[in-house]
């Protein structure tokens, strides 16, 4: 009877053996019917990365002045060098080569024994239109608009070097001492870009 017991007992396990072994084989076989070119198909797509870019002008003593699409955190040498680079009479001392680049700035390189102070890149503070980008304007700019003192002005640019970049002019109201009453007397003279 012993026997009779362990023969049982083999069987079911030998039994739940096989079935495990067929359900691994058949879940894991492909199917008969598809072809190589559809398997092949199911594989990801390749994942394309967009480059996001600035467009910059270029203008003064370099060898082909003009307007340049360049990648987003390119630097003022790269300006350069897209346009054909320095020309023999450019002032190279002056320049900050290493300066980041944002979308509308405007480059100029100034040529041997110009005047001092004329400066080798114009971020936008204040557009020809008049209008103070609160992202790059220096100081003495924030102070020009009404109601913002010397204080204030440096509140704004320590706030926008800790925390970035003004999203939209809105948002200065989260500098410390301007308000919507504030806000409200250069709204109009001001941008964030």
């Amino acid at each position: 009877m012993k026997w009779k017991k362990k023969l049982v007992g083999s069987m079911v396990i030998f039994a739940v053996f096989a079935f495990c072994l067929a359900v691994g084989y058949f879940t894991t076989r492909p199917a008969e019917n598809v072809g190589e070119d559809e398997i092949f198909a199911a594989e990801p797509a390749a994942v394309s990365q967009e480059v996001k870019t600035i467009t910059v002008y270029v203008n003064g003593e370099v060898v082909r002045p003009g307007v340049y699409t360049l990648a987003e955190g390119s630097r003022i040498k790269d300006a350069v060098e897209a346009s054909g680079g320095f020309a023999a009479s450019a002032d190279t001392r002056r320049v900050n080569l290493a300066k980041k680049l944002r979308d509308e700035d405007y480059v100029f390189i100034d040529s041997q024994g110009a005047s001092q102070g004329s400066g080798a890149v114009s971020q936008g503070g204040t557009g020809s239109d008049g209008i103070i980008n609160i992202n790059t304007a220096t100081k003495e700019e924030l102070m020009s608009l009404p109601g913002v003192g010397e204080v204030t002005a440096q509140k704004i640019i320590d706030y926008r070097e800790k925390n970035g970049d003004f999203g939209k002019v809105e948002d200065l109201t989260k500098v410390d001492r301007i308000g919507e009453k504030t806000l409200a007397k250069f709204k109009d003279k001001i941008e964030a870009r």
